[in-house]
């Protein structure tokens, strides 16, 4: 029992090491329980299947409570909430289970120290976990976003992206987990002829030295004056759902009372949250919402980027790489469209990763959108796809300067307070990384939740606009240069389970020649 303890233990301290909880070390903490029960076990007949047990226990509580808005909010709208807040958890769970097993597998049949076979097990599990198939990917909350409140630590992630963070924080918690093992046993760890006081020093090091690296590298960025971008949160209530119309009707009162004090001259670039307008931009119903858009980029003199439904038939999106052979579909897209401050639509792009379950039947788009406004890029995100770092990354291939995030955050409850308020800091954190990683500056715009301006370092130029709307406007940065990771994409994720996997074939492979041997 004391094994599953340090496991549930482990969950309830990793989900307190994310936003909007901002201990510093806990990061660096959180998974030395479950990495100690993992280092406890022994070899032998069982041992396996109970490292599995022990991973499924921490998956199951650990995702269980993170993605309990799916039951508790989605549900009332979304029949097939419940078994998909199963088919979910369980996957991820297994995934836990998987890591835990590998550990195990690791350090019993291959020989592999604690602090290394624990850290290629995690990010393996982390990149998997990025690239299920059938849509069912799901990048949320990876290790690396913990340190999202503290993005001066993350400059790592310009040469590494996301992963290369997580393979840090995770072996600073199997340095320091193979410390307690081995103080607790009064020697060296099991694989490794090193102390608990070598083990201690090293894992204190290894968050210090990165740590100070990437705080120099944070403050000698040199960066340019780009844009100023204004930006609009608004609060349109998930219950007008089934009511597209009044939807718009009141998301666009919102924006515009919000924007009253914006004149001409002021900023260069105006952001609306995803979805704004519920209904296909092209369709007659959807006309007063335009000329109210018309009006509105009239009034203020810069050009509106705005989220609205698109169809088959309406404006071409935007594409660096067109793709002519790409059957016709007719389902509306979930789109963000650029209006010109003369009232006509220049751009569109559509949303690549949608939601299983709450987009399927919508049609997906195809490849990056960089929209133009003047000499800028501009790289729009909708919604989740601030989780994928290869879409961020692909905008900024594609000539985007600045990446724009238009979302809607109702699904995870409403206030700012309570259980609803710490998802909808999560899902903002995301961008923090997407900004390091790529050195691009960043625009949220958020519908019941926060909007918020970054600059490239992943710091917010002012405080963030509450999920209850409002307006935050400020001059943008740019980078000059391109990043290591926007030039290689993420080659940590996938080298680690390469490691993982040929280092279980080579212990598999001795343990045969061991039998015949010993037949022999």
């Amino acid at each position: 029992m004391r094994g599953y303890g340090l496991a549930f233990s482990s969950s309830l301290l990793l989900i307190l090491a994310f936003p909007p909880f901002h201990l510093l070390f806990l990061p660096f903490v959180a998974l030395v329980p479950l990495a100690v029960s993992l280092g406890s076990l022994s070899p032998g007949p069982g041992s396996g299947r109970k490292a599995a047990l022990l991973g499924l226990s921490f998956g199951a509580l650990h995702w269980g409570l993170l993605l309990c808005w799916v039951p508790l909010v989605v549900a009332p709208q979304f029949p097939w909430a419940f078994p998909g807040y199963g088919v979910q958890v369980a996957l991820l769970s297994g995934l836990a289970a998987g890591l835990s097993w590998t550990t195990h597998r690791l350090r019993i049949g291959s020989g592999i120290p604690l602090f290394v076979g624990f850290p290629l097990a995690w990010v393996s599990m982390e990149w998997l976990k990025a690239h299920f198939p059938l849509g069912l990917a799901f990048p949320w909350l990876g290790l690396g976003v913990s340190l999202s409140s503290w993005p001066e630590l993350l400059s790592l992630a310009e040469w590494t992206g996301e992963a290369g963070v997580a393979l840090w924080v995770a072996v600073v918690n199997g340095l320091l987990a193979a410390g307690v093992l081995a103080l607790g046993r009064g020697k060296g760890v099991r694989g490794a002829h090193v102390g608990p006081r070598a083990l201690f020093c090293a894992g204190i090091a290894t968050v210090l030295l990165p740590g100070a690296l990437s705080f120099g590298r944070t403050r000698s960025l040199a960066l340019e004056e780009g844009p100023t971008v204004a930006v609009v949160g608004t609060n349109v209530s998930r219950n007008l759902r089934r009511l597209p119309a009044r939807a718009s009707e009141e998301g666009l009162r919102q924006a515009r009372g919000i924007l009253g004090g914006v004149s001409i001259g002021q900023t260069d670039l105006v952001v609306l949250p995803e979805a704004i307008i519920s209904l296909p931009l092209d369709e007659p119903a959807a006309g007063t919402f335009r000329s109210t858009l018309q009006e509105m980029v009239s009034e203020i003199g810069a050009p509106i980027l705005f989220g609205a439904l698109g169809s088959g038939s309406g404006l071409e999106s935007s594409r660096s790489e067109p793709d002519p052979a790409r059957p016709k579909d007719n389902r509306a897209t979930n789109s963000a469209f650029l209006m010109n401050p003369d009232g006509s639509l220049v751009a569109r792009y559509d949303k690549i990763r949608l939601v299983p379950g709450m987009e399927w039947g919508y049609s997906a788009g195809s490849g990056a959108g960089v929209l133009r406004v003047g000499r800028l890029g501009v790289g729009p995100l909708i919604c989740y796809e601030s989780l994928f770092s290869d879409l961020a990354r692909a905008q900024v291939r594609a000539g985007a300067e600045v990446l724009v995030n238009l979302s809607s955050d109702v699904w995870f409850g409403t206030g700012t307070r309570g259980l609803a308020a710490i998802f909808l800091h999560q899902h903002a954190a995301h961008l923090v990384m997407r900004a390091v990683e790529t050195r691009s500056a960043v625009a949220r715009a958020g519908n019941g939740g926060f909007s918020l301006l970054l600059d490239p370092t992943g710091t917010r130029l002012s405080p963030a606009v509450p999920p209850t709307g409002g307006l935050v406007m400020g001059t943008l940065s740019t980078f000059p240069a391109t990043t290591l990771y926007t030039l290689t994409g993420d080659w940590v994720g996938p080298g680690a389970l390469v490691a993982v996997l040929f280092l279980l074939l080579r212990g598999w492979l001795k343990e045969d020649r061991g039998f015949v041997a010993e037949g022999d």
